[in-house]
């Protein structure tokens, strides 16, 4: 019987420390051709990415996947939107455009420009203030496709090839949305498929050495792997059928395969599902992963594509998985590739607290990444593959954690 690890169940071992924190590079490829400034990937979930948060998260050197829980017609218009949205804030297009808040760059230098400081809200000054801060701090760059323009990636099912071929003449990549993508037929889809894509194809969701091993010897041009079954935290998949293979030990069965192929390092994995923090970000980093996949944690972001809802004066979002009853209702209804072959709900919905604009959070999350990766005594996130981390024994845990006083 074999052990499985989640990320609670480790820590990272500290190492030599070549630089400062504030200096570990976060850049990295989120498939063999596109390359970031931040490893950070929001989750095509309907509550989650569509084009605002997509847009904003690209800005700030990331990149969004648009969910597909909706007609071709519409996810081809929100990666249209991303793509028509400058790679710099300019002229009100990041606030309001009825506001008069726009940012002017002179000579390398940045500013805001107020027309009418009476019809301004303070939260727009402070938005747009704050992605300044976070890019100058951080040398941040948009994230950019072949043509110049943001990029954006779109989920798709391997058995939608209507979508596909529409989708595939402008989006990025194009990432396959399966809960277990080891499937014969999901596999032979994907063989015929990849031969003819523009885009980058990103296939999963897989789980285990061997579902590597066969995705890879069936289907060529493949640009990175999404790794991960059942660590979300609104997948029940784990309860309801008794799999899973949580996502920190589902890197390293990735990164097991990649190098028994001698592709570690070249095929960027994706670790997708139960990622709370930085710290557990950095943890997928050490145990392979190129890059995180986030779903929860930007769910409470005001860019987030859910609604706001007030509930005993505290602000909240909407958050549900893509195998909840009301998703899959709603996948029907616009995708007839979008039936599962299975007739249960393996996802639930609830709400989560409202944290504001993702700038902010972004800011937050590169500076505690960065410390973690500083403590493991990597300058850059190739260095933070030759880390190590260390299981904890119940004792440990304890330890590791405020102990012994009144919080």
């Amino acid at each position: 019987m074999e052990e499985i690890i989640v990320f609670d169940d480790v820590v990272i071992i500290p190492g030599f420390s070549p630089v400062e924190p504030s200096k570990v590079d976060l850049s990295t490829n989120i498939t063999t051709t596109i390359r970031l400034s931040i490893p950070v990937v929001s989750s095509p979930m309907d509550t989650v990415t569509e084009y605002g948060l997509a847009a904003k998260l690209a800005r700030l050197g990331g990149i969004g996947v648009i969910h597909r829980n909706m007609s071709i017609e519409e996810q081809l218009l929100q990666v249209e939107k991303v793509k028509k949205t400058p790679p710099e804030p300019l002229a009100n297009d990041y606030m309001d455009p009825n506001r008069t808040v726009r940012l002017e760059r002179t000579n390398g230098s940045s500013r805001i420009v107020i027309d009418e400081p009476e019809s301004v809200h303070i939260d727009d000054i402070q938005e747009i203030s704050s992605y300044l801060r976070t890019v100058s701090a951080y040398t941040l760059k948009p994230s950019t496709g072949q043509d110049g323009r943001l990029a954006v990636g779109a989920a798709v099912s391997p058995f939608d090839y209507e979508r596909i071929e529409k989708l595939d003449k402008i989006a990025d990549l194009l990432v396959v949305d399966v809960a277990h993508a080891h499937n014969r037929n999901v596999i032979s889809s994907l063989a015929s498929l990849s031969k003819k894509l523009r885009s980058d194809l990103v296939v999963g969701n897989l789980g285990t050495k061997q579902g590597v091993l066969d995705m890879l010897s069936r289907i060529e041009n493949v640009k990175a792997l999404r790794i991960g079954v059942s660590s979300g935290s609104i997948c029940i998949t784990g309860e309801v059928t008794g799999a899973a293979a949580p996502t920190l030990w589902a890197v390293m069965q990735a990164r097991q395969a990649l190098e028994e192929l001698g592709l570690f390092g070249k095929l960027p994995i994706i670790a997708d599902g139960g990622i709370r923090s930085p710290s557990d970000m950095a943890k997928a980093i050490i145990a392979g992963a190129s890059a995180v996949m986030l779903g929860r944690y930007l769910a409470g972001s005001k860019e987030a594509a859910s609604q706001l809802v007030i509930i005993g004066g505290k602000p909240y979002k909407t958050y549900r998985g893509m195998g909840s009853l009301s998703a899959i209702q709603k996948r029907y209804a616009a995708d007839r590739y979008g039936k599962p072959a299975k007739r249960i709900s393996e996802g639930v919905e609830g709400l989560v607290e409202y944290t504001g604009s993702i700038v902010e959070l972004i800011e937050k999350t590169i500076g505690t990444l960065q410390a973690s990766l500083g403590y493991a005594g990597a300058s850059n996130i190739k260095e933070a593959w030759r880390a190590r981390l260390g299981k904890l024994s119940e004792s440990a845990k304890k330890e590791v954690k405020p102990h012994d006083l009144v919080l």
